[in-house]
């Protein structure tokens, strides 16, 4: 069960851990809704472009174009996913599909590629390169459906491909309104927005697709950047005075999930893409206002306690030794980080 299921179980041991542990994220909503009024209404491209079948997938489109920005243009999703298109659903789609989409998707990996570099990528090219670009990185996103559902499910649309089509047939598919839709967001992660100093990060400081030592004990679990110590999760919402309280649960998952602290995280953030907007949280700030009672190290070692049936951490103390952190008594101040100009 990965992390975002476990997140929707509520008798899961990440549910439980993370309520019994982290009480007030409603608390940390507020302080978050209070922060989001500062910017303006989110894009959508997709408003009035008729059937928007692909809409769901625009999550990914946009996060694998930040990705290429940033010098990582693939990674294990994209690629398990052309693996994983062998694992049909109940006969869907026909053989001679599956064969015709693994051959693209490998065709897709070569040409993705190319966008590797150390010193990242523009983040908007001239119109028919970023055309082909965010198209490629939409296909992109099909596969990684795959990956995260080990198979097949009815309704991806690479399943409709004809038999024998080419990458280039497959990328000409995606939809215009697709292409719009991730231009606007990625005009908003320009300057002055934060991804363009993000890709000025020496190579060593940006992180895509970490994956964490407690990965495993939630059936895989990646987040989406860790940049300059800082656990970004991308949210490409339309609706951002909606955002869940899984949501915040899932930025604490991955936190906490790195029992080892290999990446230094120091703050974490909600980027959501529609916006330009950076939400961040130092991380005694993110755990006091959660309703935390222990100190991170220690939280890490009881999750891992919970998640492993006792066989690897601590246990937490009994209740009546815990202490809470110090909770913010207002929202925090606006950090001086190289986000600053966006809060």
């Amino acid at each position: 069960m990965s992390l975002t299921s476990s997140l929707k179980e509520p008798t899961s041991a990440m549910s439980r851990f993370l309520t019994e542990h982290l009480p007030c994220a409603d608390d940390l909503l507020s302080d978050y809704r209070r922060r989001l009024a500062r910017y303006s209404a989110p894009v959508d491209a997709t408003s009035g472009a008729g059937p928007r079948s692909e809409y769901r997938m625009l999550g990914h489109t946009i996060d694998h174009r930040l990705r290429i920005s940033l010098g990582a243009p693939t990674g294990q999703p994209i690629t398990e996913g052309v693996v994983r298109a062998v694992i049909h659903d109940d006969g869907w789609p026909d053989p001679d599909v599956i064969s015709t989409v693994q051959a693209a998707g490998a065709v897709l990996l070569k040409e993705l590629k190319e966008y590797e570099s150390s010193d990242g990528q523009p983040l908007t090219l001239d119109s028919e390169a970023e055309d082909r670009l965010v198209r490629l990185c939409h296909v992109a996103s099909s596969f990684e459906a795959i990956f995260r559902r080990v198979g097949w499910v009815r309704g991806n649309s690479l399943g409709y491909t004809r038999p024998g089509a080419t990458l280039d047939e497959i990328v000409d598919a995606v939809p215009p309104y697709v292409v719009e839709d991730i231009r606007q967001q990625m005009a908003l992660a320009a300057h002055p927005g934060p991804f363009d100093s993000l890709r000025q990060l020496p190579a060593t400081q940006r992180v895509c697709g970490p994956v964490f030592d407690g990965s495993i004990h939630v059936g895989g679990a990646d987040a989406d950047f860790v940049l300059q110590g800082q656990l970004i999760d991308c949210k490409a919402t339309i609706r951002p005075e909606r955002m869940s309280r899984d949501a915040l649960y899932q930025l604490a998952g991955y936190l906490l999930l790195d029992y080892s602290d290999s990446y230094s995280i120091e703050s974490v953030a909600l980027y959501l893409s529609r916006q330009g907007a950076l939400i961040d949280w130092s991380v005694a700030d993110f755990l006091g206002f959660m309703g935390a009672r222990l100190e991170l190290p220690d939280l890490r070692a009881a999750c891992r306690y919970a998640l492993s049936d006792g066989a690897a951490g601590t246990p937490p103390p009994p209740e009546d030794q815990r202490r809470p952190l110090p909770r913010p008594r207002s929202a925090p101040p606006v950090q001086d980080t190289l986000f600053g100009d966006l809060l």
